[in-house]
């Protein structure tokens, strides 16, 4: 996990659920469920965590999924536990094996 304890970061832990628009200048990183928008610098998804709705990054990472709409303007990497279905816009994207991607797919310009 990221170093999130610094200004600028949050963490959303296992057993806890948000439901609204989160603005973070700098990393979120999530074991929980978040349902709503998401716009940050990176988004981590840890193995449990869940996301439905709206991201927007520079890198995403995802070990848990994220369903929906994803856009990412720099780094997508989809971690062999990670299941990402939606509305994808990437410039540069990793699956490891195992990693799920479902939905439509476009490159940034």
């Amino acid at each position: 996990m990221a170093e999130v304890n610094q200004q600028g970061s949050i963490f959303i832990g296992e057993g806890v659920s948000i439901s609204g628009s989160i603005e973070v200048p700098d990393i979120i990183s999530i074991s929980g469920k978040v349902e709503g928008s998401i716009t940050a610098r990176q988004v981590i998804v840890e193995a449990t965590g869940h996301v439905q709705g709206k991201v927007q990054a520079e890198m995403v990472d995802v070990k848990g999924s994220i369903s929906e709409y994803l856009a990412v303007s720099k780094s997508l990497i989809i971690r062999s536990t990670g299941d990402v279905k939606g509305t994808v816009y990437y410039s540069e994207i990793e699956i490891e094996k195992g990693g799920q991607l479902q939905g439509d797919l476009y490159i940034n310009a």
